[in-house]
């Protein structure tokens, strides 16, 4: 049974290109940087996948720009041809004691189906949590790395161990535990960058993440971001309401 749903018209094969997926993690980083890499890299949505697993979600259709009639859902799927790149949205956390259950059963049979090249996880830890880490700082692991020891005692600045290393969220340690014991997915090309920064108004570390992973991708940087939306008024930067019509929350 497929868990992919593709929207109507949609059958381009997706073998050989890269998959980018959020964790769901402080500051919502990785969905902001994901948020960017959409609206910015021409990115269309393709399909949903099945959300069972995550808090019931919907919200309107998140643009730049203007709002179209229709449903964003807890987790959708958009394809950039001209970038040979897949990114995965997730809005909604995974139910508690269903992390193993939606990666082995939603996540990566998605992946193994279409044949991705390369999987790139994006991650934010607590930088407040270890010591020594610099706020900002993003550190990137391989396949390799996670070959050569477990995820929990991964080393972040290559040199001397930390008081706490990078041991963070189920969801990161289940997409890498998993494909080593699972036939058929040990081949999988799986990285993972994480963000350490402190929760507050994350929009520049959102930003620097999306940054770091097209460098990462080779694709051309940047100079502007297009932020959606759902951005606004996030960090309190739009007007107070004043009429009762606008309402409590405008």
């Amino acid at each position: 049974m497929s868990h992919f749903v593709p929207v109507a018209g949609f059958n381009h094969s997706l073998e050989g290109t890269t998959v980018v997926l959020p964790s769901v993690s402080i500051g919502n980083i990785p969905q902001l940087a994901i948020d960017l890499l959409i609206h910015t890299l021409g990115f269309q949505k393709i399909g949903t996948l099945d959300d069972r697993y995550l808090y019931p979600f919907a919200s309107p259709v998140d643009l730049v720009d203007k709002a179209l009639v229709g449903v964003s859902n807890a987790i959708e799927v958009y394809y950039s041809e001209t970038h040979n790149l897949v990114a995965i949205q997730q809005r909604s956390p995974i139910i508690p004691s269903f992390v193993e259950t939606y990666v082995s059963e939603i996540v990566l049979p998605f992946i193994l189906g279409h044949k991705f090249a390369k999987v790139y996880v994006l991650d934010s830890s607590d930088a407040g949590l270890v010591e020594n880490v610099v706020q900002g700082r993003i550190d990137s692991y391989t396949s390799a790395d996670f070959l050569n020891q477990s995820l929990e005692s991964l080393n972040l600045n290559n040199q001397e161990p930390l008081a706490a290393p990078y041991s963070h969220l189920s969801y990161v340690r289940s997409l890498v535990s998993i494909p080593r014991k699972e036939e058929g997915f040990s081949s999988l090309d799986i990285n993972v960058l994480v963000t350490h920064v402190y929760e507050g108004d994350n929009f520049g570390d959102g930003e620097a993440l999306a940054n770091e992973l097209i460098n990462v991708l080779g694709l051309a940087k940047v100079a502007k971001w297009n932020r959606p939306i759902s951005w606004l008024g996030v960090y309190g930067d739009k007007p107070v309401p004043i009429a009762m019509e606008q309402g409590l929350f405008g």
